[in-house]
């Protein structure tokens, strides 16, 4: 048969947590082990990054990209001067597109870019709620 009292007698001493003399010391430790998990992903993150923008900027460098950019930018020099053949600063940025040093395909990479970069932030942000 069962006993009530035996019964809430041992539920009452598994629903308390045994004292332990280490137990602020075992904390610590187990906090240490954390940050240190976590320092060492931060700079494994960093190093990547890093390792990612100098792997950039040499193919930015070896593609000619400085070229490029001072071309665009003696594009736009010129359409300031021929700004006032021009109706409108919509019809200045329609004229100027042909003339870029890039084709319509870097427009759409950088559209979906934006957009996966816009639906991440939404997902975030929705997770921090």
């Amino acid at each position: 048969m069962d006993d009530p009292a035996f019964e809430m007698q041992v539920s009452r001493l598994f629903a308390e947590a045994p004292s332990y003399p280490d137990a602020p010391l075992f904390a610590f430790d187990v906090e240490q082990r954390i940050g240190r998990g976590w320092a060492l992903r931060r700079v494994l993150i960093a190093g990547a990054g890093a390792l990612g923008g100098l792997i950039a900027a040499s193919q930015a460098i070896g593609s000619g990209l400085l070229p490029r950019l001072q071309g665009v930018s003696h594009m736009m020099e010129a359409v300031r001067r021929g700004l006032g053949d021009l109706p409108s600063p919509v019809a200045l940025r329609l004229a100027a597109l042909p003339d870029m040093p890039f084709g319509g395909e870097v427009v759409w990479l950088v559209l979906g870019l934006a957009l996966l970069a816009g639906a991440l932030l939404a997902g975030r942000s929705l997770e921090e709620l």
